[in-house]
């Protein structure tokens, strides 16, 4: 287990002003906040990212940036079909057995029918949950989900 997160007078530019906190390791953990308030900048931060203009962003672990995945609010796809999107990611990390991986992530998101679409012509929702396909088939131990359901149908985000 990768937890705690320790945060230690950080802070980044204007946007996050130093800031102290602990995260251990559990279910879940939300951040709140208004528009504008500096979420994505912080989950930037902590998932290393962005590198903060002072204090320090630790966890616990030597492999700790290995076992976190990280879904945007605005998703990045590549200029691939959406299997190859969540493969490259596989590929990269060294996964086993990529294929098989990549295809059960799809259909847990629903889009195994649109497997070998290319990824950037997918609707904001479709990329969405590709996006949170190609995270969740890392096997993270942490997940950084940046308002994950920002495209999605109310059926979706269930």
């Amino acid at each position: 287990m990768i937890l705690p997160l320790k945060l230690e007078g950080v802070s980044f530019l204007h946007i996050i002003k130093p800031l102290s906190l602990q995260i251990e390791a559990g279910p879940s953990t939300i951040i709140l906040g208004a528009n504008g308030a500096g979420k994505s900048v912080l989950m930037r931060l902590m998932h290393g990212l962005l590198a903060p203009s002072s204090g320090q962003v630790s966890w616990s672990g030597p492999e700790a940036r290995r076992r976190q995945a990280m879904v945007f609010q605005r998703p990045v796809m590549l200029r691939r079909s959406a299997f190859q999107n969540v493969r490259y990611a596989l590929d990269v990390a060294g996964a086993a057995d990529a294929d098989r991986v990549a295809r059960e992530a799809m259909a847990e998101v629903g889009l195994s029918h649109l497997a070998h679409q290319p990824a950037r012509v997918l609707s904001g929702g479709e990329q969405q949950r590709l996006a949170l396909a190609r995270a969740w088939a890392l096997h993270p131990e942490v997940l950084f989900l940046d308002d994950p359901t920002a495209s999605l149908d109310p059926t979706a985000t269930r």
